[in-house]
Formats: structure tokens, sequence, C-alpha cells
């Protein structure tokens, strides 16, 4: 434990506020400066304006990177949009944001961060926006994604059959600026050079070039030089697009491979005297949760709801199991017993909830008399969604 604090003293500390974490995380990765690519850790503050107790390992970092996306990539917060398919692009409107060139540089640095550590984020990039972060063009059929409506006008234009000209149009888009429409040429003199049959693939071709790469060009610089500041750009451009994806979001199902887990999972000899009924009571209930009860699980245990990449042998610390003593309940609630379970439908009396230790990817399993109330308190425990305040 020493030797872990000493280690822990060696490591630069940010404090984050969780009322205010983008400020505050945007305020510390920018004075760290080039030291973002050494190993941090992450402290927070609660509302009260207390220190939550525990060491980072490693947990606090992947909550802190959870709840960041979960706030920057709101559509309200205006940085980012989504396709109809749930996946994220640059918002072109950011521009009307303050300071919204240091924000996309300021998720871009976090994301490289995560890249750099092997941490996963709960948010999907669309196709197009990872071929531009990896210098490549984006393909036309991207575009089905971005705005169907506009994908399938371009085809019509592509394979109209009559006299081209009486669609009326030119090589320029109508963009709203400030409430006021602004005509944005596609090529050099576009808004006085009319569509033809010799020239509609050329039209379509820079129709799907603006929408999928050039009216979101400013947005893509500024995270391309925050994600490139922390990771190499000769790296990442090993990849396509498709394993970029895989590598910052993990698989498309995110299924939870309960055996994967079990086999690489871990009791702790420091806890209470292990049960082989509890333990074997767990992942019975384990195996019975829906799947997005699994990734609460994992996120509840780990920080994060994705598994590794590379499957559970890769989870550092492995998933761990600390046995804890049941806490008798005191006489005032068996007195209270009844009209708990009026109100709730619960019995006080089934134990204490599990807590963890997201820095050792630690869960602390009371010893249960059942597996009803295991499996009862595991679910109220994964769906509560506590925060930081590490025992």
């Amino acid at each position: 434990a020493k030797e872990v604090a000493s280690m822990q003293r060696r490591i630069p500390t940010v404090n984050i506020r969780r009322a205010y974490l983008v400020e505050d995380g945007w305020e510390a990765i920018k004075a760290m400066g080039p030291g973002l690519k050494q190993r941090i850790a992450i402290r927070f503050i609660d509302e009260r304006g207390q220190v939550e107790a525990g060491l980072d390992m490693g947990g606090p970092f992947k909550e802190f990177l959870e709840s960041l996306c979960r706030e920057v990539f709101r559509e309200d917060y205006g940085l980012f949009k989504s396709t109809e398919l749930r996946t994220y692009y640059p918002n072109d409107a950011s521009v009307l944001l303050d300071s919204w060139h240091e924000q996309f540089e300021f998720v871009g640095k976090v994301l490289g961060k995560a890249l750099m550590e092997g941490h996963l984020i709960d948010v999907r990039f669309a196709s197009f926006f990872l071929n531009l972060l990896l210098n490549r063009s984006p393909h036309f059929d991207d575009l089905k994604s971005l705005d169907q409506q506009l994908y399938r006008n371009l085809l019509f234009v592509k394979n109209y059959e009559g006299d081209i000209s009486d669609l009326c149009l030119s090589f320029a888009v109508s963009k709203d600026l400030f409430g006021a429409a602004q005509t944005v040429p596609l090529v050099p003199g576009g808004e006085d050079l009319e569509v033809t049959r010799a020239n509609r693939v050329q039209y379509v071709t820079a129709m799907a070039d603006y929408h999928l790469s050039k009216k979101i060009y400013s947005q893509t610089a500024a995270f391309s030089r925050g994600l490139f500041s922390v990771i190499s750009k000769e790296w990442l451009g090993l990849f396509t697009h498709y394993e970029l994806k895989i590598l910052l979001s993990g698989t498309e199902d995110g299924n939870i491979d309960v055996e994967d887990l079990r086999r690489y999972s871990q009791v702790d000899p420091r806890g209470s005297f292990p049960s082989p009924s509890v333990l074997s009571w767990f992942w019975i209930a384990v195996r019975k949760l829906s799947p997005h009860q699994k990734r609460l699980l994992l996120k509840f245990v780990t920080a994060c709801s994705h598994p590794p990449l590379m499957g559970f042998k890769y989870l550092s610390p492995p998933f761990t199991i600390r046995f804890v003593p049941l806490q008798e309940p005191s006489r005032k609630d068996s007195k209270s017993k009844s009209l708990f379970s009026r109100m709730f439908g619960r019995n006080p009396q089934a134990g204490q909830l599990p807590t963890s230790a997201t820095c050792f990817n630690m869960l602390k399993l009371p010893l249960y008399r059942s597996q009803k109330a295991l499996t009862e308190k595991l679910v109220m425990a994964i769906e509560a969604r506590a925060g930081f305040d590490l025992q």
C-alpha cells in the first residue's frame, strides 16, 4: 500500500470538480502540454467540495473519459451532431460557440490519451469523419448515413434521363449563416456554372465532398491537432477507418462474454473467507443479466462499459471479487421491514448493496444468504450508477 501511495505522489494529479467536469478538464489538459503523454491521475471533487476517496489506478480516468464524452457529444452542447445511425461527426454550426477551435482540440487530445492507454469510449464516429482523420477522402456512399434525402437526390441527378437543365442546378450550395442564406460555390465561380449532362458527375462528387469534408474542414483540423499531439499520425495511418472505429469504441455488438470474464477473474484472498455458494450464485446472476445490465456491471466494477478489445485476459488489473461480511440489520431496521416492503417491495434484511473499487477493478460482494438476495442487490447496485467514492 505504501508503494502504491508513493507511486501516486509521483504521478501528476488533476483535480476535477464533477459540476465543472469539462471546464476543469480543459484547463488542466491545456496546462499539461506535452506532459499529457505521461501517466496522469484524476482526483474527483464532489458537489460538496470534498475530495472523493481512492487512488487512481485507472478507474477515475476512465470515468472522467466517459463522463466527458456524455457531455461534449450531447447535440445541445453544439460541438457534434449524429447521423440516423447514431454515429458522430463535427457540427459545422459549432463556429457559433466560444473558443470552438480550442474545444475540438481538447476533445482530440482526450481521445488521443484514451487511444494511447487502451480505454474505449461509448461514442461511435461516422466513417467519413474517421477517414478525414486518417487523411483519406470519404466515399460517396458515406453520404447515405449523413443525409439519406440528399443522397437520393444526387443519385437522381446522376441518373437523370431527361434534360438536366430542367433541374436549374448550379455548382453552388445554399448555407444558413447567422440566420441569413449564403451561397457557397462548390468550385471557383460555381454559382454561375450550370449543371449539364457532361458535368453532372463532377457536380455530384463536388456536392458530396462539400457535405462530407469541406463543410467540417476547420473542426476536423482542430480535432486532428489535438489528437496527433498525443499519438503518432504515422502509427494511426496504419489502420483503416473500420479498424480505428474498433480501437476507439470496441466492436459493434459490445457483447460481454461472461465465460471469458469468469475465466480471467480472481478472488481477492484478503477478503472474507470465500464462499463457493456465493461465488456460484454471482456467476448465475451475471449470466441471467440482460446485455445492457452486463455492460452496467462492467462499468460498475471497471468504470468502462466495454470489454477489452482482445478479451478479459488483457484487463489490468484483473476483474476481482472480494467477499465482505454481510452487515446484520438493526432492530430498528427489522421493525421497519413491513413498511419498507410495502412501499418498495424490498427486504432490507437481504443485506447491503455490493460496492466497487474501480481503480483496482474490484467488486466487493457481501456474503449473501440466498441467490435471490444476491441477484436483487446486484441489480440495484449496478442500476444506481453511483460515482467514485472509493472505499
